[in-house]
């Protein structure tokens, strides 16, 4: 199929039978790049609800996570230990929940839009978590979520970031599968040199982020080569690496996760996830925010405040008690 047709206008997905159709008719096919679902308040609500998705999981996954035996590790023994539990296993169905609401919002709209409202998800993380442990929300935790939002909208009101084209050249690629493969290799390298459990939360943490902003980028580009067919999708390379980079990220989060340190390895992800992304849509992606007068310095102003946030709204009690839950129940059963 023509790319040209699709840009121009002169093909409409909904007119042929087969796949398309079909992917037309469940809204994952969309004839140009951000304008499927009449424009920016869908992709903003499909971002957002990603983000709940998201952090629900999160808090259901650490409770399990935290409790499995220290030496399993960065090991697959891990995962096999936690498959056998319903609470992560709903964990991992509200992951798919939020990946597909994300994968949505990706095909409308840019990974500067989207991949920032995922932030969201510790706000969501710290009722759950409060509720989950019998705790009030405290003042400090409204300051901290009010923060966050005040920084995101400040961000995406300034910045007011543009569609790109998904279609990074093959050496663009390769390097940043590369970069993404070091920090990812070096994450787990260090975590397995250090006796510290939250250097080993925040390193992991890293990478799952680094791993996670590769993996929204992937998502972009798989989602944008369904416009040309699902069958010239699966001939891609890149639905293939996809599922590679988002088994990585899985097991490095839940590494994370489990070495214990919420209150670092949840935050740590919650930023780098974006910030990674970020990076990548403006860099490979061709996508621009406004680089105009003040608007870098509120931008950074903005950004700023989301992380201050993020790592503000970790330390509050509620979600500090989820972290290491276990040993004092183990240290009265010796």
């Amino acid at each position: 199929m023509c790319p040209w047709a699709l840009r121009h206008g002169r093909f409409h997905p909904g007119r042929r039978f087969g796949d398309l159709a079909v992917l037309n008719e469940w809204g994952l096919v969309a004839s140009t790049h951000g304008r499927g679902m009449g424009g920016l308040p869908p992709i903003v609500l499909l971002g957002a609800a990603s983000a709940v998705a998201y952090g629900f999981a999160a808090v259901l996954q650490h409770g399990v996570t935290a409790k499995q035996s220290p030496d399993q590790g960065m090991r697959l023994g891990l995962l096999a230990s936690l498959a056998r539990h319903p609470l992560w296993l709903v964990g991992n169905a509200l992951d798919g929940v939020g990946y597909v609401l994300q994968f949505l919002a990706l095909r409308r709209g840019s990974l500067s839009l989207v991949e920032p409202l995922l932030v969201l998800s510790l706000v969501v993380a710290l009722p759950v978590a409060a509720r989950r442990e019998h705790r009030r929300i405290s003042p400090m935790a409204i300051a901290s979520a009010g923060a966050i939002a005040v920084g995101l909208g400040l961000f995406l009101g300034v910045a007011r970031p543009g569609i790109g084209h998904p279609r990074a050249t093959g050496e663009a690629w390769i390097v940043l599968s590369l970069i993404v493969a070091f920090v990812c290799g070096a994450a787990v390298v260090l975590r397995n040199r250090t006796t510290s459990p939250s250097r080993a939360a925040v390193l992991l943490a890293s990478g799952s982020g680094a791993a996670f902003g590769y993996t929204a980028a992937l998502t972009e580009r798989t989602g944008h080569l369904l416009n040309m067919g699902v069958l010239h999708a699966l001939t891609s390379w890149e639905p293939y690496a996809l599922l590679i980079s988002g088994a990585v990220a899985l097991l490095l989060t839940q590494g994370a996760f489990h070495a214990g340190a919420l209150r670092l390895s949840l935050p740590t992800l919650t930023v780098a996830q974006p910030l990674v992304a970020i990076a990548i849509g403006l860099v490979c992606f061709g996508e621009h925010i406004d680089t105009h007068g003040l608007a870098p310095v509120l931008e950074i102003f903005g950004l700023a405040l989301v992380i201050a946030g993020v790592f503000a709204l970790a330390q509050t009690p509620a979600i500090a008690a989820l972290e290491d839950p276990v040993p004092t129940r183990q240290a009265s059963h010796p």
